[in-house]
């Protein structure tokens, strides 16, 4: 789990993201559980784990204009009753049904700390794994790990930064496997809105950033109406659906990758500002089955 605040304290619509979460693995586990004719292991991979569990924020203000600064009012004074989020690593430790191994990412090393703390708690010291490490170059060591075959092993790698720091080729090395299965966030309010200007487009560097996240430029033209003028001297505008629009072109290249993808479900702030989406994407038919059954809840991207 991330999307942390500066103050470490989590908005409400984490826990409804982790509800999701928690649907879709118990069914997935319990199903990997029944295969043991075949399947020698199941990973699951969080990447942006977080240390396990965050206080709720108490108090939310902000513009409704925003696309999501909630400016959090987080009061911790002792006459008030705090309540913590339990994270998604302690959504995949507490399942009915175990993975065989768990790795966690987290950069901040007082986290990573935390989330060896919480495995030993759980007594599952022996089937976790804590990396302080950019979560691209764990998963890249995870899946091209030496010995392991994945057409007899299977996964799950759940995506959910804060922003844009899994490009593209990290989606198409999961993809490549043909074994296992993603939950991702796609912040289309948190962070790609702004970098894209009303008109015109993104600077050199942020063009850049955007280039690396999507795997291509193709995007500007998914965002932008570009002027029917013979010598482009027109400034091309950004569609008034333009976070609508990339979204459904991401699920379509995530669709192109794993051949399967579930509704994108849109996670919106108090004031109704849009945050990210949460898409499924998988090879196998049944987990996309049973993502848009759990996803189908909320409002939906068709």
């Amino acid at each position: 789990m991330t999307s942390y605040n500066t103050d470490g304290t989590v908005g409400p619509w984490a826990k409804e993201k982790l509800d999701c979460l928690s649907a879709w693995l118990d069914p997935y586990t319990t199903i990997l559980k029944n295969q043991s004719r075949w399947c020698e292991a199941y990973y699951y991979i969080d990447a942006f784990a977080g240390a396990g569990r965050a206080p709720l924020r108490q108090e939310l203000t902000g513009n409704p204009q925003q696309f999501l600064f909630d400016i959090p009012n987080f009061r911790n004074d002792q006459s008030e009753q705090v309540e913590y989020v339990d994270g998604s690593p302690i959504v995949a430790l507490t399942l009915p049904n175990l993975f065989s191994r768990y790795i966690f990412v987290e950069k901040s090393q007082t986290r990573a700390e935390a989330l060896r703390t919480l495995a030993q708690s759980y007594s599952l010291l022996d089937r976790v794994e804590v990396h302080s490490d950019d979560a691209n170059v764990v998963i890249e060591n995870q899946l091209l790990k030496a010995g392991i075959n994945w057409r007899h092993n299977r996964g799950v790698v759940f995506l959910d930064p804060f922003g844009l720091q899994v490009p593209w080729r990290t989606i198409e090395l999961i993809a490549s496997t043909a074994a296992f299965e993603v939950m991702i966030n796609f912040p289309v309010g948190m962070a790609i809105q702004r970098l894209l200007p009303q008109l015109g487009v993104s600077n050199a560097a942020h063009k850049a950033m955007l280039d690396e996240y999507f795997g291509c430029g193709e995007w500007e033209d998914i965002v932008y109406e570009r002027p029917d003028d013979l010598f482009n001297e027109r400034t091309p505008r950004k569609y008034d659906d333009a976070g609508t629009r990339l979204v459904r072109w991401y699920s379509e290249r995530l669709r192109s990758a794993f051949g399967y993808v579930s509704a994108p479900r849109l996670f919106t702030n108090s004031q109704g500002g849009h945050l990210y989406y949460l898409i499924h994407a998988g090879p196998n038919k049944t987990g996309s089955k049973i993502a848009n059954h759990v996803l189908k809840k909320g409002q939906l991207v068709r």
